[in-house]
């Protein structure tokens, strides 16, 4: 049922997809998937701990490498923006499941806490808590990511969002600028696990 939740979620938003699309595409009665799940937000909702679990350290491995935690924060955050809009179905599951403002992304939070700590001590952001912080950046994120996704938009959209997040966050425009000008790095998204498993249907889906 999970893997069929991902490919109908290939080509429909989550809210144009029922139980009843989901139990019809497997075959299964309705009292087998609630044997398993108690709503369809529990189906996306265990897809989205599965993709974080996998897509955190991924993206940690490479951005630890920036000693200068603001634009380690603004690269982590183009990043996602990037894998988001170019792989729509990991897009539509950070958004649809409530990822990452909940327990499935852990991992994500734990880390942006981390990078908004050291961001502070070094200077770059004005004094506030985590928290603020985290919803400074995480809010306009998701704005961001779901533009993205209902059109194409501007080959800079990304960054200008990320530009303003980090404005918001105390730093001026030069230092902003600077931030954002850090090349992305490449993630290597291994063809295993639901990484693969979305690039594989997103492939045939082509």
């Amino acid at each position: 049922m999970l893997t069929a939740a991902l490919l109908m979620l290939c080509s429909k938003q989550f809210s144009e997809i029922s139980v009843n699309d989901l139990i019809d595409h497997v075959g299964v009665s309705r009292g087998t998937f609630y044997k398993y799940f108690d709503s369809l937000s529990e189906v996306f909702a265990r897809l989205s701990a599965r993709l974080e679990a996998e897509l955190s350290p991924l993206a940690d491995e490479l951005i630890l490498r920036i000693p200068n935690a603001a634009v380690r924060i603004a690269t982590g955050t183009r990043l996602l923006l990037h894998v988001g809009s170019r792989v729509p179905v990991v897009g539509k599951l950070i958004l649809q499941s409530g990822w990452p403002m909940n327990r499935s992304a852990g991992v994500f939070l734990e880390n942006l806490d981390r990078d908004i700590g050291l961001a502070i001590e070094q200077g770059s952001f004005d004094e506030m808590s985590a928290s603020v912080a985290a919803n400074l950046i995480v809010g306009p994120m998701l704005g961001g990511l779901h533009t993205m996704l209902l059109a194409p938009s501007a080959p800079d959209y990304a960054d200008q969002i990320v530009h303003r997040i980090l404005l918001s966050l105390g730093m001026n425009r030069e230092a902003a600028s600077q931030a954002i000008s850090f090349p992305i790095p490449e993630m290597n998204l291994e063809p295993a696990g639901l990484l693969g498993e979305i690039l594989g249907l997103s492939s045939s889906q082509k």
